[in-house]
């Protein structure tokens, strides 16, 4: 179903897409206006948003128009809109990275938030979710927000910041599995004759690469290998990023410390980037192509059983030819430093932030609250929406469908202790340069020190250009 909403709605450049009347609200609307939202396609959960706005007119009366465009189109148009003060569009959908650059032209929620009886409800929201993407300074976006396990409203305000969107969607790095291939009774005995250990859900990157190592195989046996043990995002794209960012935190790294600095080229770094690649160049256990795969091309090898397990940041499905196959999930693994595993999956959330110039704020902050309410977001579940809200995920437990039940619990998991993107405003071409210096290493151009060093010094000439 997420499918198909994907393809029609890829074409709707135009903004066309869900359209209704509406009637008076108590005064501040007149019976011809509706409320728009502007907002993503299939990232971002549209099916799921454009029924919830369905079920808003009809329980209130009042109109809502969903516009939706893919990714890119839909950045392009936020800036444009915001850039030139529009009052077309109420609601805004926000990607996290966008935040910095666009805060000065959203609407700050923290008094809508007072005011409104769902006030309490914050504290449901998962909290480390909630503070990367919605909690910001908007005099200085780049500081990063208290930390805390409840959403405390008045300790945000204390400490100078506002809430300015509220989490709609959520995304973070996670690992689709072929479990019938990890339940193979021959599979099982063939894996701990070679590694002396039970063939199980791996809890170290170390653990993994054996798995892929184990998975990696020409089962028609015609001499060619026509199955790897994982797929990998190592394009030069965004997703590249991802998988590096993702590598570089459970190896105890960071893109930048407190004072924006970029320390990617550490020596956790360095060794990140060459686990990395050596599982594509030296282990071969990723297909040839991965050097061109991101997020769409992974579900396909995945979904077509080129792989027993690939790292997304949504669930993957296997094709219906597969007869037999089963998916499950888990977190991505970690590193041991001593005795403590870390874990730093890639993660960040859409949100959605009140439009500064909007003639009807007030009507649409409460349909923003409808929208990522509780009730909603239960509803939301039916649609495979990732949601942001605790009571979600515990009603989640009760998916009849035991995959699906079982990503939400890793997707849940995960956002617990996912790492979030820097607070810059000029995220755009940090990622790029971080994704030039992974693929110069990956196709024999650079070595990693080198590559690294070279990005971080051109990052930091990039963030004095910036004003950091």
């Amino acid at each position: 179903m997420l499918f198909m909403i994907a393809i029609s709605c890829s074409g709707c450049t135009d903004g066309s897409a869900y359209r209704s009347g509406s009637p008076d609200e108590s005064g501040s609307l007149s019976s011809t206006t509706k409320l728009k939202i502007l907002y993503a396609t299939v990232e971002a959960g549209s099916e799921a948003v454009v029924n919830a706005a369905e079920n808003y007119e009809k329980q209130t009366g009042i109109g809502v128009e969903v516009s939706t465009f893919p990714y890119n189109s839909l950045q392009e148009k936020v800036f444009t809109e915001l850039s030139r003060m529009s009052s077309e569009y109420d609601l805004i959908a926000v990607d996290t990275p966008w935040m910095p650059k666009i805060i000065q032209h959203l609407e700050p929620m923290t008094p809508f938030i007072r005011q409104a009886a769902s006030t309490a409800d914050l504290d449901d929201f998962i909290a480390k979710l909630f503070l990367d993407s919605s909690v910001f300074d908007k005099d200085m976006p780049q500081r990063a927000p208290l930390g805390m396990d409840t959403i405390n409203l008045d300790r945000i305000t204390a400490a100078g910041f506002d809430v300015w969107s509220l989490p709609i969607q959520s995304n973070v790095l996670t690992v689709s599995y072929r479990k019938d291939l990890f339940q193979n009774e021959a599979n099982r005995a063939a894996f701990k004759k070679r590694f002396k250990r039970e063939l199980s859900i791996p809890t170290t990157m170390d653990e993994y690469k054996d798995i892929a190592q184990f998975f990696t195989r020409d089962t028609n046996h015609d001499g060619t290998i026509d199955m790897y043990g994982t797929t990998l995002m190592a394009g030069k794209h965004e997703a590249g990023f991802v998988d590096y960012k993702s590598f570089l935190s459970v190896f105890g790294g960071k893109l930048f410390d407190e004072k924006l600095n970029p320390v990617f080229n550490s020596e956790s770094g360095v060794k990140a980037l060459e686990t990395y690649g050596s599982w594509i160049l030296k282990d071969k256990v990723t297909p040839a192509d991965v050097l061109t795969y991101t997020w769409d091309e992974v579900e396909i090898a995945f979904g077509f059983g080129q792989a027993a397990m690939g790292m997304n940041v949504h669930d993957m499905n296997l094709h219906p030819n597969l007869q037999g196959g089963q998916v499950g999930y888990f977190m991505l693994p970690g590193v041991k430093n001593g005795d403590t595993l870390v874990r730093g999956p890639h993660f960040g959330s859409w949100g959605l932030a009140i439009n500064k110039y909007s003639e009807h704020k007030e009507a649409a902050y409460e349909l923003a609250d409808y929208l990522t309410s509780a009730d909603v977001q239960r509803d939301y579940l039916r649609f495979r929406q990732h949601v942001t809200r605790k009571s979600a995920y515990a009603a989640a437990k009760a998916v009849l469908d035991e995959s699906l039940r079982e990503y939400y619990e890793v997707l849940g998991r995960s956002l617990s202790v996912g790492v979030g993107r820097p607070r810059i405003k000029n995220y755009d071409q940090v990622s790029e340069t971080v994704q030039t210096a992974v693929q110069q290493y990956l196709t024999g151009k650079k070595d990693a020190r080198t590559a690294l060093d070279e990005a971080a010094a051109k990052v930091d000439q990039l963030m004095r250009e910036s004003g950091y």
